[in-house]
């Protein structure tokens, strides 16, 4: 894994595995209400490290799937909060979010709320989101840019 410096942190990730890890990094410093917006093309790596974050948080990051079909998935990660997994990329925009049950999860004290595709509502998005823009560099190496 190697990291930059620049007008946001980069991370560049060369497997999957490094992907976990950054992930599961990622975890430490969240305690609940907070809001991750990732973006990026298909096959990016995207739900790789959102499987990190729910192993770094003391969950079954194992059980992390894409949520494409299913728009929504909640896992019970440490100490009764519970991470609520998001997938934008069927969704026409912010309108569809009430058929998700975005109000009971979305900035709740007790779930850290993880988006995938999150451009298609960033209208609704709060400002201090973090928000991780992803990308290929190669067949299993990818990149990570926190922009804020």
């Amino acid at each position: 894994m190697t990291d930059q410096s620049g007008d946001g942190r980069v991370v560049e990730t060369m497997s999957p595995e490094e992907t976990l890890e950054l992930g599961a990094g990622l975890a430490s410093g969240l305690s609940g209400g907070e809001m991750i917006a990732i973006d990026g093309p298909l096959g990016s790596g995207k739900t790789v490290l959102v499987r990190g974050l729910v192993k770094g948080l003391g969950g079954d990051g194992s059980l992390v799937g894409s949520p494409t079909f299913g728009l929504a998935h909640e896992y019970p990660i440490r100490n009764s909060l519970r991470l609520v997994h998001v997938d934008c990329y069927r969704l026409s925009g912010p309108a569809d979010l009430e058929s998700i049950g975005w109000d009971d999860f979305a900035g709740a004290s007790d779930a850290i709320t993880v988006i995938e595709w999150s451009a298609r509502i960033e209208s609704v998005l709060p400002s201090d989101r973090m928000q991780i823009a992803v990308g290929h560099t190669g067949d299993m190496s990818r990149i990570f840019e926190f922009c804020k």
